[in-house]
């Protein structure tokens, strides 16, 4: 049985992280980039980085990041015409800063940040999941006079989406360590059988287009104007993969060593933009690996799936299409979270310091939830922090490295608002 729980929970890790393969080459196709190598390299950094993961026993899994991706291609290659090599060249920049930067870590204290910002971030971040597979299902959709309403329930995505979620929560109510896999797996079959996705007619190819990616990363900027905004987006990402790198190893490894798992991560990215790949993060979906008992096998079923991918694509493409199957994954993984969250809250017995600790988890959890933006939740939860801590007399009780964080992120806002 515990066999089998680490292979449902490596397949259930692994069939929803495939989709973002699919999802990044194609935004980076907009911006000019060879879809096929941009996949190809996606999908072998991400099987590279997964290894190391399962090597270190940090049981996440590491894919390129759609929201670091959609910003790269629509705000720096499309809106401001740098193109996809300076976007390579970018990643590449901020990710040897980052490597700097974080060598240095142990040297600027961030263990010394509150308790309740690691429980803060684990709270926000099944929040954000919640909300993400409530979105990508179209549960909830905009609302011209309100923040969000519910979709249409006679919406076939809607409703697959919306009986996966039903489905997988009752199994995680039982206490089945199996219930985002057969949710998945459920709604999975239910859509194909239905027509909503098809197996193509071609549903395999051979890896190809790397040498239309690697190496193709430039630095080099037209005018002046241009240079400073690439070194303003430089300074940007830095902050930014900072802030989402260290949220989620803290949040969702196993191995309490978010440092080492950071810097590994610059690495990558270092590596990546060489090869053709935006920057990796660590996959939110990880959260199921608290589902199995051996993270190296759970881990060893993801690597097995992304070498598979590398040869069916076309498939991978056709399934993104109805994401339905995807939705109990990334709602089911947000209540696991939540769930053993709320089992501890660090909040400090002194009344002043709860209402500042309470003031800025909310922050947290309602920017990350509405925006998605890591490093803008992150970075005002923290100044806000400082802030309601200094307003109480409490001043001196703040620590050094929540006011060197603090500076940091106002020198992100700062500079990031000029363009």
């Amino acid at each position: 049985m515990r066999f089998c729980r680490d292979i449902f929970a490596g397949v259930t890790m692994a069939m929803a992280s495939l989709a973002v393969f699919a999802a990044v080459a194609s935004m980076l196709q907009q911006a000019g980039m060879d879809f096929a190598g941009s996949f190809t390299a996606g999908v072998l950094l991400s099987l590279v980085g997964t290894l190391w993961s399962a090597f270190k026993r940090y049981g996440v899994v590491l894919v390129p990041s759609l929201t670091v991706t959609g910003y790269l291609v629509f705000i720096v290659a499309v809106s401001h015409g740098l193109g996809w090599q300076a976007v390579l060249g970018i990643s590449f920049l901020s990710s040897v800063l980052g490597l700097l930067f974080w060598w240095g870590s142990k040297y600027i204290p961030c263990r010394e940040l509150p308790a309740i910002f690691p429980w803060g971030i684990k709270l926000a971040l099944a929040v954000f999941l919640i909300g993400l597979g409530l979105k990508m299902g179209r549960i909830v959709i905009a609302s011209p006079w309100q923040v969000m309403m519910l979709g249409d329930a006679a919406d076939p995505l809607m409703y697959w989406s919306m009986a996966g979620i039903v489905l997988t929560l009752v199994l995680v109510a039982g206490g089945w360590r199996s219930a985002l896999f057969i949710g998945m797996v459920a709604v999975g079959m239910v859509t194909f059988v239905e027509g909503f996705w098809v197996i193509p007619e071609a549903p395999f190819f051979l890896p190809e287009g790397l040498d239309k990616v690697i190496g193709q990363l430039s630095f080099s900027v037209p005018d002046a104007k241009g240079r400073v905004f690439y070194g303003v987006t430089v300074f940007s990402l830095l902050v930014l993969l900072s802030a989402v790198h260290w949220s989620t190893f803290a949040s969702l490894s196993r191995a309490g060593k978010p440092a080492e798992g950071v810097r590994f991560l610059f690495v990558l990215g270092a590596a990546g933009a060489v090869c053709g790949v935006p920057p990796l993060v660590v996959s939110p979906v990880s959260v199921a690996a608290s589902m199995s008992q051996n993270s190296r096998k759970t881990l060893g079923t993801v690597v097995l799936f992304f070498a598979l991918a590398l040869f069916s694509e076309p498939i991978i493409a056709s399934a993104a299409e109805f994401p339905a199957m995807a939705v109990p994954v990334l709602a089911g993984s947000g209540f696991y979270l939540l769930l053993n969250t709320l089992k501890h809250c660090p909040l400090s017995e002194q009344k002043e310091e709860q209402r500042a600790e309470v003031l800025a988890v909310s922050v947290l959890v309602l920017l990350l939830f509405l925006s998605g933006d890591f490093a803008t939740a992150l970075g005002t939860s923290i100044i806000g922090y400082a802030l309601f801590m200094s307003v109480s007399g409490r001043f001196r009780q703040v620590a050094g490295s929540v006011w060197l964080i603090s500076g940091i992120f106002a020198l992100y806002y700062v500079y990031g608002s000029m363009f």
